[in-house]
């Protein structure tokens, strides 16, 4: 059975991934695992511990009242978790989508979420989490380490969802681009969206080969190699064909260039306005 593990939170995003999970579920025929993180935030360290400043009798009443204080949070985060569960499984049984479970879970976003992508076709994340609701143009720390760590292809949801018609596929002919095309050529998922691939660069003889094989997996697609800087191709590309959603290999260069150097990656989830569907 297929199933979509989608991660909720109180960010501005998570009506947009209970949206991209909906359309992606109806598509895969596939169950639905929406998750909830609370993570761990110690009232006693929040507050800076500020009780050695203090003598014993006032020090020993500080921190009664500090634990008091880290156990009325706990229960705040989890009523807060409850209710963000319970809208999003509402917003999708709305859509039509019944075989959906809750999970609420202690501890780390990210390792979390690998931990419970063991039997996930996908995974469904907002571009940005709930501390970055503001941040406009950047990408949420735990997005891009989880796109960076999960074995699994990964749909960072969109601001705003709307049901895609034309898909991207950024090929560089890479072992995680080319996963990609073939989950376009085999999936539900991309059954009737019109297929673009488009190489970026400019060694002739190398892409043909790589443009080929492409072909030969997806008949119907229109296949393209245009010369210039990739990450400036794909975002002009997207708005001018208006793409619905992108489709490319998560952090193809080593983690050293990646890191010094940042991604065509990064750069296409912050930049675009689309959702993008990574694999590696």
């Amino acid at each position: 059975m297929k199933k979509i593990l989608a991660c909720i939170d109180d960010s501005l995003y998570a009506d947009s991934v209970s949206d991209h999970t909906a359309w992606a579920a109806a598509r895969l025929a596939a169950a639905i695992e929406l998750l909830h993180v609370i993570q761990r935030n110690d009232a006693v360290a929040a507050r800076h511990d500020l009780s050695g400043a203090v003598g014993l009798g006032a020090k020993s009443a500080l921190l009664e009242e500090l634990v008091s204080i880290d156990e009325a949070e706990a229960r705040l985060a989890r009523e807060r978790g409850r209710l963000l569960l319970q809208a999003a499984e509402e917003r999708i049984r709305a859509k039509g989508l019944t075989r959906i479970a809750t999970l609420q879970r202690h501890g780390g976003i990210v390792e979390t979420v690998i931990e419970r992508e063991s039997d996930a076709d996908i995974i469904v994340i907002g571009k940005r989490g709930a501390s970055a609701n503001f941040a406009k143009g950047h990408l949420g720390s735990k997005v891009e380490r989880v796109a960076r760590e999960s074995t699994r292809p990964v749909l960072v949801a969109s601001r705003a969802f709307t049901e895609p018609k034309k898909a991207l596929v950024a090929f560089d002919g890479g072992p995680s681009a080319r996963k990609a095309v073939e989950f376009m050529a085999a999936s539900p998922l991309a059954k009737g969206l019109e297929c673009h691939v488009v190489m970026a660069s400019t060694a002739e003889s190398t892409n043909q080969v790589d443009l080929s094989w492409a072909a030969e997996r997806l008949p119907s697609a229109v296949i393209r190699r245009i010369s210039g800087a990739k990450e400036e191709i794909i975002r002009r590309y997207v708005s001018e064909q208006d793409i619905g959603l992108l489709v490319m290999g998560a952090y193809g260069h080593s983690p050293l260039r990646s890191l010094i150097l940042g991604s065509t990656t990064t750069v296409m989830m912050r930049s675009c306005l689309i959702p993008v569907l990574l694999f590696r």
